[in-house]
């Protein structure tokens, strides 16, 4: 019964958040020039951690890779971005 309380405590503790799979597609996205210019300005700093649609795009991460390599899905990240911090 031991075996079981710490095979499941360790499942519970091990899977990742919401917040730590935010943290990975933002630290993914910093290599981009373009998101690192976006990341130091405060209100748009806010914004990627706080708005929920952003939070939503950047959880997927075949959305984070798109926005990545594409420069219009890019441009439209950055410009939503803008939009929410108004």
């Amino acid at each position: 019964m031991e075996e079981f309380k710490d095979l499941l405590s360790y499942g519970i503790l091990m899977r990742p958040t919401s917040y730590s799979k935010l943290k990975l597609a933002i630290e993914e996205l910093t290599s981009e020039e373009w998101f690192r210019d976006l990341y130091k300005v405060p209100s748009y700093n806010t914004v990627i951690w706080k708005n929920k649609k952003i939070k939503k795009i950047l959880l997927d991460p075949k959305r984070v890779k798109t926005i990545k390599k594409n420069q219009q899905h890019s441009m439209e990240f950055i410009n939503l971005v803008k939009e929410l911090a108004k």
